[in-house]
Order: C-alpha cells, then sequence, then structure tokens
C-alpha cells in the first residue's frame, strides 16, 4: 500500500485539458520536479482519468506531450452539440440542490436517456488513448473516479476493483448526454465530474496534494475541503491557457492547450518543488 505523504490530482476538461494537464506535468519535469516518480496516489477524474492512466503506463511524461503536439493523435468524432451550454446546465444543477445524490441522480436520468454513439465506439477511442490496458502493478497508487448513474453515488476504482482499466477510464470520463454512460458488472456509470470538477477530497490525509485543475463546474453539496493538515497547491490555466482551451472537446486545439500547459508547468516548478519536497 502507498504511503499517505504526496497526492496528485488531475481533474475533468476535455480534450483540452488532457493536453493542458499533460503539458504542465512535462513542463514541471523539464523544470526538474518529477511528480509522476514521487507521487505515492495519482486520483484522475474524467480527462483527469486519462492522464492518471496514461502518466502510469511504462511511456514517459515527455513522450506524453509531444504525442499531444506533434499531430499524430487519432481523430476523434464531431460533437453536434453545445457542450458549453451543457455543461452550464449540469453545473447549475450540482450547485444549486442541496441534496447531492439527487442532484447526481438528475443529471444520471439524462445520461440513460439515450446514446448518441454505441458503448462500444467510445470505449474503442479510449483504448486508443491509452498507451496501456492494464493497471500499473508498480509506482504511484492509480484511482479513478466515476458516478453510479442510477444512484448518484460515488465510485473510486483501482488496481483491486477487479475492473478494466480502460472501462474505468472510459467511465470516468462518460460526459452525460455526450458520451454513453459505461456498463460495469450491470451497473451503468458516468463522468467523475459530476460529484467535482476534481474529487480532491479524496486526497484526505495526504501532507502534500498537488491539484490541476482545467475545468471548473462547482461541487455537490457532499465535496468537502480538505482539512488544514494538508499542504494543497492548485494550479489552473492562466489567460493565455483560457484562451487556448475554449473550444475543450475539440482536438485541434489540444497542441496550443499542451503548449500553454508546458510554459505553466515550467514557470511553476521552482515554486511547487518547494511545497512537493520539502
Amino acid at each position: 500500500m502507498p504511503g499517505k505523504e504526496r497526492a496528485l490530482v488531475l481533474g475533468g476538461g476535455g480534450v483540452t485539458g488532457i493536453a493542458w494537464e499533460t503539458g504542465v506535468l512535462a513542463g514541471l519535469a523539464r523544470g526538474g520536479l518529477d511528480v509522476v516518480a514521487s507521487a505515492d496516489v495519482i486520483i484522475g477524474t474524467s480527462a483527469g482519468a486519462t492522464v492518471a492512466a496514461q502518466i502510469t503506463s511504462p511511456m514517459s511524461v515527455s513522450t506524453l506531450y509531444r504525442r499531444q503536439i506533434d499531430g499524430t493523435l487519432a481523430r476523434e468524432p464531431d460533437i453536434d452539440l453545445n457542450v458549453r451550454e451543457l455543461i452550464a446546465r449540469f453545473s447549475g444543477i450540482m450547485t444549486s440542490d442541496a441534496n447531492a445524490l439527487h442532484a447526481r441522480k438528475t443529471i444520471g436520468a439524462l445520461a440513460l436517456q439515450h446514446d448518441r454513439v454505441p458503448e462500444a465506439e467510445r470505449r474503442a477511442i479510449i483504448e486508443n488513448r491509452l498507451p496501456s490496458h492494464t493497471w500499473p502493478d508498480r509506482g504511484p497508487d492509480l484511482r479513478v473516479t466515476a458516478i453510479d448513474a442510477h444512484t448518484g453515488m460515488l465510485q473510486v476504482f483501482d488496481a483491486r476493483s477487479g475492473v478494466d482499466l480502460v472501462d474505468a477510464v472510459a467511465a470516468s470520463c462518460a460526459i452525460a448526454v455526450v458520451w454513453p454512460a459505461v456498463t460495469i458488472a450491470g451497473t451503468r456509470y458516468m463522468d467523475g465530474s459530476f460529484r467535482s470538477a476534481t474529487n480532491e477530497d479524496l486526497a484526505q490525509g495526504f501532507r502534500r496534494v498537488l491539484v490541476l485543475q482545467p475545468m471548473n463546474l462547482g461541487a455537490t453539496s457532499d465535496v468537502r475541503p480538505l482539512s488544514a493538515s494538508s499542504d494543497v497547491h492548485m494550479v489552473r490555466p492562466d489567460e493565455a491557457a483560457v484562451a487556448a482551451m475554449t473550444a475543450f472537446l475539440d482536438p485541434a486545439a489540444a497542441a496550443a492547450s499542451a503548449r500553454e500547459g508546458y510554459r505553466q508547468g515550467h514557470d511553476e516548478a521552482p515554486r511547487l518543488a518547494r511545497m512537493w519536497c520539502q
């Protein structure tokens, strides 16, 4: 079992969120701070689940970054929805309903109404994103969040859950209405960010917590701040990065988002090293 020293938390934010987070981590490493190798646990939600699975694979962060900027990523299907309007609607449900489970069940009901694409088609996209399709057997403990679309309950998948890694990541990335909920052991799961964009409270008890938050959706009422005993540092896209990440589900924006993340990570490395390595 891992220690309770350092937690890396990777939040949701679409295709550009994947690119930006990858860039931040590569920039930190270039600046002398390898947070991936030194983390005890990595908690991934939605886009962050993809990045978490990628960086705990045998592929290096620098290689993952190059894949984001060199234009060789596989093309993904166009989305004929006003996704920003949809996300704003979900955010309103999450933050206005005092009953957290009810809020997530409301979103879950929308997720279960119909599938715009078959589950198998979406799974193939997720599978293609991941360099490895098995849970890591060494290094940081990998945890992936998802929401039971029927009950609204949070589910945290890890290597001991008996769930295929591709399915766990696909579930965490299943944006309601946009992508199909994912069937695992007879239950359908949706995007983990419908509880919180980062689910950083799952890092409770860790002394040092680094959170990358590409997007802020708000949180349901059951999410509690980390205790004062944790030294928490948050990195969010700055103004230039936000401009690059506007079309957050558009693969064409990935390269610029990754470059902005790399710049931020490299610039932040000295400050974050003082917290992470003390």
